[in-house]
């Protein structure tokens, strides 16, 4: 047996964890706020979420939310666009166009 045989060791018998196994969440998580069901975590890098009403799982990206934008500045970012039709908003031409009068 050499030196390094040494540090070569027989591996075999001790398993190498996947990353799954490295990175998977196994500690409590609070109950969610809208249900009352314990959250989800599935990694420990990732946020909380709730399976069952889908607390947690926004995206922020998303638009929709409970504020709206007023038909002038909605207006405005239309006119600057060039009066493109993918910035409308969801308003009509006519109320963009009599929100600049």
């Amino acid at each position: 047996m050499g030196l390094f045989d040494f540090f070569k060791g027989d591996n075999k018998s001790k398993k190498e964890l996947t990353w799954e196994e490295k990175n998977t969440y196994k500690g409590d998580t609070p109950d969610c706020p809208n249900c009352g069901n314990p959250l989800t975590k599935r990694y420990v890098f990732s946020g909380m979420y709730c399976e069952d009403c889908q607390y947690g799982l926004e995206d922020d990206g998303d638009y929709e939310s409970n504020e709206s934008l007023s038909v002038y500045d909605a207006a405005l970012i239309w006119q600057s666009n060039g009066k493109d039709e993918d910035y409308t908003f969801g308003y009509s031409e006519e109320e963009l166009e009599d929100a600049l009068n």
